[in-house]
């Protein structure tokens, strides 16, 4: 089990991911995303700053996050985006997409 650090202020939530988003923590972090969307959460700030792999799975997961909040007229972003993972993000174009920006 992954423990995710979150930070809430009013409508705005921040999730510091932790070491890697991978399949074996999507299950985990597909929950909590859910949870927040479904708890007026109009802003999400996703933090890489610990994170250092990214997998298929992960990437998939950000996808269906950013579509899912984005359908019902809430923001997603990813922050402090390590240098590695936010040229992955670049090559599969999805670094706008996804509001990614490097820390």
């Amino acid at each position: 089990m992954t423990d995710f650090v979150l930070e809430r202020d009013g409508s705005k939530v921040k999730v510091v991911v932790g070491n890697e988003l991978s399949a074996a923590v999507v299950p985990e972090l597909r929950e909590l995303l859910c949870a927040i969307q479904d708890d007026g959460v109009k802003e999400l700030a996703l933090d890489f700053s610990q994170t250092t792999m990214v997998d298929a799975a992960g990437i998939r997961l950000l996808l269906a996050a950013h579509n899912s909040f984005a359908s019902g007229g809430k923001s997603i972003r990813l922050t402090a985006v390590p240098r590695a993972i936010f040229s992955l993000l670049e090559t599969l174009r999805l670094s706008d997409r996804l509001g990614a920006r490097t820390g």
